[in-house]
């Protein structure tokens, strides 16, 4: 298991995700800005690096590997085996050329609605994408002895919006009140490495 590939030393966090284009990121910016510009008190706008869509939300590896071997007791070499075949499957998927998607609309996420993003219509393309990323993760989760891995991710924070595609991409946190009606443009998204390079 090389540990760059990991990072267990760093406790990286894992996603399958994907990075706007440079017409697609002015966009998202400018909208960000707009958005926040005369927003509610505490309103906290995403920072530039962070503007992305998340295709599978994997989680910090060492935080991850504390709650499956509490319910397994798979030991931490055996998962970081495991999890290393599964990040060199799903950097596989990822495929070189760009998705175009067309907004849907600004809408808040969240238990309270408070997260606003902007919302963009799935193309079958991205759909068969998420299905074979949902199957690796799955494929992963039941190698490292989860049986029920669908009830697992269900209970799991990280995982717990992996078995649903709904493409967005994150503008806005702790924002209270009803999303302004600002015009959307499409955006084009290519993928990044699945190991994130921040902390």
């Amino acid at each position: 298991m090389p540990e760059h590939r990991t990072g267990f030393d760093a406790n990286r966090r894992l996603y399958a995700q994907m990075q706007p284009d440079a017409g697609s990121l002015a966009h998202l910016l400018a909208l960000r800005d707009s958005l926040t510009s005369g927003a509610p008190r505490g309103t906290r706008p995403v920072p530039r690096g962070q503007l992305h869509l998340t295709l599978i939300h994997f989680g910090k590896v060492l935080d991850v590997h504390r709650v499956i071997s509490a319910a397994t007791g798979i030991s931490l070499p055996d998962y970081g085996q495991l999890l290393a075949g599964y990040i060199e499957r799903t950097e596989a998927l990822l495929p070189e050329d760009s998705f175009r998607l067309q907004p849907v609309h600004l809408t808040g996420f969240g238990a309270h609605g408070r997260t606003l993003v902007a919302e963009y219509a799935p193309t079958p393309q991205l759909a068969a994408l998420h299905a074979a990323l949902l199957t690796e993760l799955t494929g992963f989760l039941a190698a490292c002895g989860i049986g029920d891995t669908a009830g697992f991710m269900a209970g799991d924070p990280n995982f717990m919006f992996a078995q649903t595609l709904r493409p967005h991409i994150t503008l806005a946190r702790c924002y209270t009140g009803e999303p302004p009606a600002l015009p959307l443009a499409p955006v084009t998204l290519t993928p990044m490495p699945v190991v994130y390079p921040g902390r």
